[in-house]
Parts: structure tokens; C-alpha cells; sequence
């Protein structure tokens, strides 16, 4: 196997999510403020947006998991719309890109990089391979870009692709095309490394590319699984040896 790419999952693959409530409730107050300048005293509670804010995502997630709406992802505003509408609250459509920016423009949930995980990251770029990134998100591109910037990251991935802005979601084959085209590899010489047997290791498998299942933060069984991966990891540490042996395999 020549190998010449590797492409990430973020969450729960590369880095590891410490929600807070704080983090959630500034966002929520950040979409409070913007909405206040623009609608004055007819702006919802704060603890109304809250949970307006709550459900909507809790919604979004649900149909996501259920499998209804064929991969589809819908821009990031239009969440942002149901989510005033459930308060029936109407603004200009001019507005949404900021109101959107001020819920979804940075990622919630603070984001945990381990040390030895950027230490691989940082091994496998010296070896000369080239790498990129795709998730499943409802934050902003630029808010992925951004939370990439502040770990350290985005020297590393050439290549960045949010479901949000890509208008599909994994295991959509068209994400892992995209990643491949701008990595300028073919299929059988990049490896794609995730958390998720479906949305990861079936849709990589499917776009033509080996898989390796990271264990770190999300244990999902392999045995009885539809679709295996090649390798199974217990620390993205372990990845630059994983990928060795990979390599050297006919």
C-alpha cells in the first residue's frame, strides 16, 4: 500500500468535547443581544431562547440519527429559523447570517486536545503526508477553522470540510470525494481515521479508502459489525506506528 494522505474525524477522533453550560449559555446570550438591537422589547427571555436554542439541537440531532432526511444538511440558518419560529418570532432574512454567526459561529462545547495526539499529528506531517479533516457539525466553517487555529491544528490539515457548509453529512460519499480531490490522492492511498463505524469507517470504505476506528473517547464494538475497519486504535498516539504497518501490507 502506497500511503500519502490521512483524513480526520474532529469530534471524539482528534479531540475529546468538556461541554459546559456557560459556553452554551454564551452563545444563547450572544443570539439575546443581537436580537434585542434588532427587535428591541419584543425580544424573547433569554431562558425562552434557551431552550428554544436546546430543543431545536435536540431536534436536528434526533433526525439526523433517525436517517430521514438522506444525508441532507440543511445550512446552519435554517436552524436558526426554526428556532425563532418556535417563538414565534419573525426577523428579516438579512439578519440570519448574524444571528446565525452568534449561536453557531463558534463550537459550543469546549474542545480537549490531548498532548500525544497533536504529537502524532505533528509526526505524521514530518513524514511528508498530507492531511485533512471532515465533520459532522452544526457550527460555522469559519467557527471549525477558528477552533482549529486555537488547538494548534490547522497547519496540519490542508483540507477542511464542514458538514455545515458542505450540505451533506458523513457517511455521504461527496465529503470524502471532496477531501481526496483536494489532497490530490486517489482512494487507495489515504487512510481515513474516525470514531464511528457508519458516518466514518462505511462512509470511507465506500469513497474507496481504509479506515481506522480510534477507541479514545467512543468505544464502538467491531465484532458482529456490518463493516470492519482495518485497524482499531485504543490512543490516536498509537496512529504513525498503525499506519506503518498499514503501509507495508500487500
Amino acid at each position: 500500500m502506497t500511503l500519502r494522505a490521512v483524513v480526520f474525524d474532529l469530534g471524539h477522533t482528534v479531540w475529546d468535547f468538556a461541554p459546559t453550560e456557560q459556553s452554551r449559555r454564551y452563545a444563547v446570550l450572544q443570539l439575546h443581544g443581537r436580537l434585542r438591537a434588532a427587535l428591541g422589547e419584543a425580544t424573547p427571555d433569554p431562558r425562552a431562547l434557551d431552550r428554544a436554542f436546546t430543543g431545536t439541537v435536540a431536534r436536528w440531532i434526533e433526525r439526523w440519527n433517525d436517517g430521514t432526511d438522506g444525508l441532507v444538511q440543511e445550512p446552519s440558518e435554517e436552524l436558526v429559523r426554526q428556532l425563532l419560529a418556535s417563538l414565534d418570532v419573525s426577523v428579516p432574512e438579512a439578519l440570519l447570517p448574524d444571528l446565525t454567526e452568534a449561536v453557531l459561529g463558534l463550537e459550543t462545547s469546549m474542545p480537549a486536545l490531548e498532548p500525544d495526539s497533536l504529537a502524532a499529528i505533528a509526526t505524521l506531517h514530518g513524514r511528508g503526508l498530507a492531511m485533512g479533516c471532515i465533520t459532522n457539525t452544526l457550527v460555522l466553517e469559519e467557527g471549525i477553522v477558528e477552533t482549529l487555529t486555537r488547538l494548534g491544528l490547522l497547519r496540519y490539515f490542508e483540507v477542511r470540510i464542514a458538514s455545515s457548509a458542505a450540505g451533506y453529512r458523513k457517511p455521504h460519499p461527496s465529503l470524502f470525494r471532496r477531501a481526496l480531490a483536494g489532497l490530490d490522492v486517489a482512494p487507495h492511498e489515504a487512510v481515513f481515521v474516525g470514531d464511528r463505524l457508519v458516518d466514518d469507517v462505511s462512509g470511507a470504505r465506500g469513497a474507496g479508502m481504509r479506515t481506522v476506528l480510534t477507541h479514545q473517547y467512543r468505544q464502538e464494538p467491531v465484532e458482529g459489525a456490518a463493516v470492519a475497519p482495518d485497524a482499531v486504535i485504543r490512543r490516536l498516539a498509537e496512529l504513525p506506528d498503525v499506519l506503518d504497518r498499514l503501509a507495508a501490507e500487500r
